[in-house]
């Protein structure tokens, strides 16, 4: 009988790390939805006629759309490509805030060469994009 004890110490454990991986672990990259349509077809900012897409398109190449929830439940559309960067081609992660009901967006966090870049370095590249 205390051989079965020890064994059960051993098992429960295991399986609340097991089932603490399975929910809470490494989620699959998500790059069709309907969310990332949404940031596609939509205006840069307020002020331009060119879609998200297409602005990308002109200053960037290689580049792939991802979608995933923080913590927060926030809907995060993320941008990643090589992308001219003041004279230079270097990767780049453009994320987008995306409201639940897709009626509007704000310009989140920027890295180039995986470096956060200040709000103003970050508008500065998107007023690169209307050009």
């Amino acid at each position: 009988m205390e051989r079965k004890k020890r064994t059960i110490f051993w098992i429960i454990p295991i399986a609340i790390l097991g089932i603490f991986f399975y929910f809470f672990g490494p989620k699959d990259t998500i790059t069709d939805n309907e969310y990332i349509d949404y940031m596609k077809a939509s205006a840069l900012t307020s002020d331009s006629q060119l879609t998200t897409e297409a602005a990308f398109s002109k200053v960037c190449e290689k580049g792939g759309w991802e979608y995933f929830e923080t913590k927060m439940f926030e809907r995060v559309v993320e941008y990643k490509g090589k992308c001219t960067v003041e004279g230079k081609l270097e990767p780049v992660n453009v994320q987008f805030i995306v409201e639940k009901d897709k009626s509007s967006h704000l310009i989140g966090a920027m890295l180039v060469n995986s470096v956060q870049q200040t709000d103003e370095q970050r508008d500065a590249f998107i007023q690169t994009m209307h050009k």
